[in-house]
């Protein structure tokens, strides 16, 4: 009997959570109708626009999206790219050294960088080994006409004053 009164309890209250997650928007609309500027208003950290149209969503990548493949060969080269054209760029790291691929776009407006990389064992490897290289994959996507350098450095990201123990640059044409 005890027990039953506690699960129904439980539902209850989770019942009632999951209803007044919905009201947040109203109670927000009240605080910011209040005052003339909502976006300064401490007490308002969600702003009151709810519309779909305002979020932004995340684009699902996979292997098979991308448009031209590359690898670190690919060093030093210059690719063309159309508007809207995603590129992937797959390199090995170690992540338990510490190092890591960090990308850097000259020009964000040409091209941008879809989520965060894929990273993957190498599918030769039967089982996974600790301490064993991994691949690592980039996207990036071509948004407007233009030309940028795309700079990926693997280091080690609290190290501030030490040279990247490898370097792989390629500019990007988007046409």
């Amino acid at each position: 009997m005890f027990t039953k009164f506690t699960l129904s309890m439980i539902i209850i209250i989770l019942l009632v959570s999951l209803a007044s997650c919905g009201t947040i928007s109203s109670s927000n609309k009240n605080i910011s109708d209040s005052t003339n500027n909502s976006q300064s208003n401490p007490l308002n950290p969600i702003s009151n626009t709810t519309d779909i149209e305002n979020y932004q969503m995340l684009p699902i990548v996979s292997g098979d999206i991308a448009n031209i493949k590359l690898d670190a060969s690919a060093d030093g080269t210059t690719q063309q790219l159309k508007k809207g054209e995603v590129m992937s760029i797959t390199l090995e790291t170690n992540p338990s050294t510490g190092y890591s691929w960090f990308a850097a776009i000259s020009n964000a407006g040409v091209l941008v960088q879809m989520g965060e990389p894929d990273y993957a064992t190498p599918a030769e490897s039967a089982t996974p080994l600790l301490g064993a290289s991994e691949k690592v994959t980039f996207y990036f996507q071509a948004t407007e006409t233009g030309t940028a350098t795309l700079t990926l450095d693997y280091k080690r990201g609290w190290e501030a004053d030490v040279s990247p123990e490898k370097t792989i640059t390629l500019t990007v044409e988007v046409q």
